[in-house]
């Protein structure tokens, strides 16, 4: 029922009427081959390998700076160029880049409105595992919370594939093949199956993604997407669905690459392909982020959600004789703050998914 209300609100028929005038010109401008990467990795991918070193023959010997491409500037450009390649399979990192990858935010979950709950990881880690259980103990005993929405846009730098075994153990039934690991020259993959849990959720389900979830994070949405068929929510997430190894290679240089590949009970894999959402709706990074912030530090998230609107003249205030804006306008007119001065930070997926939950839960009632 969600789904097909998702459907009739995002996809309602445009009416688009005639421009009057002359027809401009839409035709793109043609831009060299060699400004074009996808152009220039096409050519690139016809050359052969006698091709590829005559090409390097040539630059190193008769390019008009050729002497600044010695072999240590060779190799620097084939490196970038292949990190550049191999895309999420291999990046170059520092300590402090590191660090950032991993999510500064911890668990929070919260009953947003009468019927719908919200959970939200940090850090995909046990002590998170221990606080969904709490979470799942807590809105599965209110049996009037039938909507939980799951965000999955916390950053994380690395799976623990044991971790995201044991939250989806929390939404499948046991004993269910829930995802494999492939190894390079390893014809046997990891197999990772769910568990027996005392707290469980089987009611509806939304979850939230973006380009800045995580691997687990998106292990998590793959194996829900195929077999809760839960709505999704948000944007295309990246692809990092992989186990990478860290090597330091030099003075607080990383060299993080993929060496095992998650693949789901079918052997689909979402390497570099990511996860599409059903409705996207991308929100920006620093709003999401003043959010979770916010809320870590003890706001209400139904208080950004639900903000309160500054009073306002209206009928009834007319005919009770009475001015609701006065407080408002005092306050202005001495230099004092108000509660509207600052505008609260918008979480457009998240206030998108609730408002289509509570109109779902409006045209479809429970018939209790």
């Amino acid at each position: 029922m969600i789904r097909r209300l998702a459907t009739a609100l995002v996809f309602l028929p445009l009416c688009l009427s005639a421009i009057d005038g002359p027809e401009k010109s839409t035709k793109p401008i043609v831009s060299p081959e060699a400004d074009d990467p996808l152009k220039l990795r096409e050519m690139i991918d016809t050359l052969n390998q006698a091709s590829l070193q005559e090409a390097f023959r040539l630059l190193t010997k008769h390019y008009i700076h050729h002497e600044e491409l010695d072999p240590l500037a060779v190799n620097r450009a084939a490196m970038q160029g292949l990190l550049a390649r191999l895309d999420f399979g291999a990046m170059l990192l520092t300590e402090k880049s590191l660090e950032s990858r991993n999510s500064p935010f911890r668990f929070f979950s919260e009953k947003i409105t009468d019927n719908t709950a919200y959970i939200r990881f940090g850090r995909y880690d046990k002590q998170g595992v221990t606080d969904l259980d709490k979470a799942l103990n807590v809105f599965s005993k209110e049996k009037e919370i039938k909507n939980l929405i799951l965000d999955l846009r916390s950053p994380q730098a690395q799976a623990d594939f044991a971790i995201a075994s044991e939250i989806l153990s929390r939404f499948r039934p046991p004993n269910e093949l829930l995802f494999k690991i492939r190894r390079p020259g390893n014809d046997r993959p990891t197999l990772f199956i769910s568990t027996t849990n005392e707290t469980n959720w089987s009611r509806k389900l939304v979850l939230l993604v973006d380009r800045e979830t995580g691997n687990v994070g998106e292990i998590i949405a793959a194996v829900l997407q195929r077999s809760n068929d839960c709505l999704i929510i948000g944007e295309k997430t990246p692809g990092l669905t992989v186990e990478y190894r860290d090597v330091p290679i030099g003075e607080d240089r990383i060299l993080r690459y993929a060496i095992a590949e998650v693949v789901l009970e079918d052997d689909t894999s979402i390497f570099q392909k990511g996860i599409a959402p059903d409705i996207d709706t991308p929100t920006p990074y620093e709003a999401k982020r003043a959010i979770y912030s916010l809320t870590q530090n003890g706001e209400k998230l139904t208080k950004l959600l639900f903000p309160r609107q500054r009073p306002r003249m209206n009928e009834a205030a007319l005919v009770a004789g009475t001015d609701p804006e006065i407080d408002y306008y005092l306050l202005r007119s001495n230099n004092k703050p108000t509660p509207w001065d600052k505008a609260l930070p918008q979480d457009r997926a998240l206030q998108q998914t609730v408002d289509m939950l509570q109109t779902n839960e409006f045209l479809y009632p429970d018939p209790k």
